[in-house]
């Protein structure tokens, strides 16, 4: 894999971005749902921005209440990460895929009651 500094810089320049956006930016302007919008279902993502938002500002709880998905984020990456480099690749992307459908799946139907 070649390594190219502009990868790091355009991760590190999206970072910035974010944190700006989720600490200066007014909530009143913030990007909404239009799935609840239209539906009145709360979507997997809904929540997502609060929760970064609160644990940017170190509101643990906070963000948990908001959206308890993000947290199984960073593991469901980490786990992408380390299937990409095993010699199985094909199948653990495919296993990789069908967890992560079946969980938001589920996490949708119990958010809104269905379960």
């Amino acid at each position: 894999m070649k390594f190219s500094l502009s990868r790091p810089v355009w991760w590190s320049a999206t970072a910035v971005g974010v944190l700006g956006y989720l600490t200066l930016w007014p909530k009143e302007f913030r990007i909404p749902c239009l799935f609840h919008a239209s539906t009145g279902l709360l979507c997997p993502g809904c929540g997502t921005t609060r929760s970064l938002t609160a644990l940017v500002h170190g509101d643990v709880a906070g963000a948990l209440s908001f959206n308890p998905l993000i947290y199984f984020i960073p593991v469901f990456l980490l786990a992408y990460e380390l299937a990409k480099r095993s010699n199985h690749r094909k199948s653990l992307n495919l296993a990789l895929a069908i967890v992560a459908g079946l969980g938001t799946l589920g996490f949708f139907l119990v958010r809104n009651n269905f379960l």
